[in-house]
């Protein structure tokens, strides 16, 4: 009998960080005729959520072309997700980063289609904003673009999540401008 072992890094917040400060991929300026990646955490009452995202950016621009796609929760995204959503999209929407787990892989995914100049704008709450702050500053983007919801999906029903999304709507759009 073999025994497997994976091996994984470990990101340890308090610790020291050698990532160098590295500013976001630059604001779109417009969003008509741009490609969007709406990529949805997949947990409770995101869909709705990110189907408000996505109508509201269509009705703030012409010719906009938007991709729905999954950002796994509880792991980054793999390497040739990452690099198909930079090389397709001028800008990408990460929510809603509503729970500790989540919140670190959707930040370091969020970072890295940055990085890569691909304008991506994480949704989280205001609860957690203090803790991307500072992982976001550790890992090298402090002036990550992040919009901030006050309430995580789980604890609003599906008509208040809409509400939500609607109101987050117009920072969106600046954030992902610029």
């Amino acid at each position: 009998m073999s025994t497997v072992m994976e091996t994984c890094p470990i990101v340890d917040p308090a610790g020291q960080s050698d990532a160098r400060e590295a500013p976001p991929a630059p604001g779109l300026g417009r969003l008509a005729g741009r490609r969007l990646a709406v990529l949805d955490i997949a947990k409770l009452g995101s869909a709705v959520f990110v189907d408000q995202v996505e109508t509201t950016l269509r009705e703030c621009a012409d010719s906009l072309d938007i991709e729905r796609g999954i950002a796994p929760p509880s792991r980054g995204m793999p390497e040739e997700q990452l690099a198909a959503i930079a090389e397709r999209c001028d800008g990408a929407v990460l929510a809603l980063a509503d729970c500790g787990t989540c919140s670190s892989w959707t930040l370091l995914d969020a970072i890295e289609l940055n990085r890569r100049g691909c304008r991506a704008v994480l949704v989280t709450t205001e609860p957690l904003r203090p803790t991307i702050d500072a992982l976001a500053g550790r890992l090298g983007m402090s002036s990550l673009p992040v919009v901030e919801v006050a309430l995580p999906n789980r604890e609003q029903t599906s008509d208040e999540v809409t509400a939500t999304a609607l109101a987050a709507g117009p920072q969106l759009v600046e954030a992902l401008v610029g």
